[in-house]
């Protein structure tokens, strides 16, 4: 008797398990495997604003970032990275004859990306990606500080941002 009893649990399991399969693999469509992939999975180390998707493959062409930089000796540029939009490159140049310190910090959590010297009439290219930034940055409002160390900097930037790492490549 215990047999059988043992005989029908094993069998009434494997069919809830091959029903429980049967059922999942018909409701997974590639329609839903995107969507998925697109949703963030962790807050705490996701670098967009929470809950956001990523379009595929989109520059962020109504949010362009670039200014000139001049007159002081400490000048603060501020620029915005839309949600979903965290793959940046900064092109900076440094016009005068000293060296300046850039930096880029997030406004709201203070982290900051960079801090980098730009020798005298030379320039720097910052892409997020190859500074250990793969899933991009955080989305929000920047912070692009030029440091002349006691100097008048005299600098220009320009940046782009964007939802894919092949967009800001080059």
């Amino acid at each position: 008797m215990k047999k059988k009893r043992s005989l029908w649990l094993t069998l009434a399991l494997a069919m809830t398990i091959t029903a429980i399969i049967a059922y999942a693999s018909t409701n997974t469509n590639q329609e839903v495997v995107i969507a998925e992939s697109k949703t963030l999975e962790s807050p705490n180390s996701s670098p967009f604003t929470e809950d956001q998707l990523i379009d595929p493959m989109v520059i962020d062409t109504d949010n362009p970032i670039g200014d000139t930089v001049s007159g002081d000796a400490v000048v603060q540029k501020s620029f915005t990275v839309n949600a979903g939009y965290g793959h940046i490159k900064l092109s900076m140049n440094n016009h005068s004859s000293h060296s300046v310190f850039v930096s880029l910090t997030h406004n709201s959590t203070g982290k900051v990306y960079f801090s980098q010297e730009i020798t005298g009439k030379d320039d720097f290219t910052w892409k997020s990606f190859e500074q250990g930034f793969e899933q991009g940055v955080r989305g929000g409002d920047y912070t692009l500080q030029w440091s002349g160390g006691g100097s008048q900097v005299n600098g220009d930037f320009s940046g782009v941002t964007s939802s894919s790492i092949s967009d800001v490549m080059n």
